[in-house]
């Protein structure tokens, strides 16, 4: 869930990269990686997922290797509407995590904007009043990379979270919304985490277990969903990104005869090499309203 803003400091260990390292390990997975992979390890109950309290966790997964494909090597980029994921060049300048004024003022509009430009979307919104997560593996007091498959809401759990976003008279104007997540890298290449993401087309909904994600602000549990294996679905990563790049991924969508979004999660990159810093990422959510 999207709770609280965390301050990374914009240090040597983000900005440090050593290209020789960088572009070894980019040639050595030029066509893609195998990797393990967490999936649901019980179709009755994915357990409970914290990102603040690891205490809490009780999921039943089970690693299963995944061959994860080179998204830069397609014979086209992969889409939002067809895949369900982009890649895009967007810098923001100096990072300001600790500063709710930079991040409303600064860091969101032109994420919203570009959003805008790539979806045609009459109406976008921040999730959950426009919070930003950062998750740093580095860094034990900050929540880690999840390294498992997941949506971050079921198809019900997140209509409270599209009806806080808008009121009613533009849910009614645009009764169609997507949950579209950005998630940004914070530490260089090569990274040692990168995020997996599965072509929603290859997604059967029927694979999915629902576990709760608990939080302070939560302490109830928000419905979530991860999957068991599945050899169908068709697993991707970016290599290489940079702090200025973004992903976007669709995570939720309330047209039933639509895929939901992309699986997605963390994964250990094989025989990482020397030099690679411990993943931190930053992660905003945005919902964008449609007429159909």
């Amino acid at each position: 869930m999207l709770l609280h803003y965390w301050a990374v400091p914009r240090s040597g260990r983000m900005m440090a990269t050593r290209e020789g390292i960088a572009m070894d390990q980019s040639a050595q997975a030029d066509a893609g990686v195998s990797a393990p992979i967490n999936f649901a390890a019980d179709r009755s109950d994915g357990g409970i997922w914290s990102n603040l309290d690891r205490s809490l966790i009780t999921q039943k997964l089970e690693a299963h290797d995944v061959e994860f494909r080179n998204a830069r090597r397609l014979a086209s980029p992969p889409s939002l509407e067809r895949e369900g994921f982009e890649l895009h060049h967007l810098p923001v300048g100096e990072f300001a995590w600790a500063d709710p004024e930079w991040i409303a003022s600064v860091y969101i509009p032109p994420h919203i904007e570009l959003l805008r430009e790539l979806t045609g979307a009459p109406h976008i919104a921040a999730f959950h009043g426009g919070a930003v997560l950062i998750r740093d593996s580095g860094d034990p007091a900050k929540p880690a990379a999840a390294e498992f498959v997941h949506f971050d809401q079921t198809r019900q759990s997140a209509v409270p979270f599209v009806e806080a976003a808008a009121d009613a008279d533009i849910r009614a104007r645009y009764p169609r919304a997507k949950i579209l997540n950005v998630w940004r890298v914070l530490t260089p290449p090569p990274q040692d985490m990168p995020l997996a993401l599965c072509d929603q087309r290859t997604v059967d909904e029927g694979d999915g277990v629902v576990g709760r994600t608990v939080e302070p602000n939560f302490p109830g549990g928000v419905p979530y969903l991860t999957s068991v294996h599945n050899p169908r679905q068709q697993w991707y990563y970016f290599p290489d990104v940079t702090p200025d790049d973004v992903i976007f991924f669709k995570n939720y969508d309330s047209d039933p005869d639509a895929p939901l979004g992309c699986l997605h999660g963390a994964f250990r990159f094989p025989q990482v090499l020397p030099g690679a810093v411990p993943r931190a990422s930053a992660e905003l959510r945005l919902i964008a309203f449609f007429d159909d």
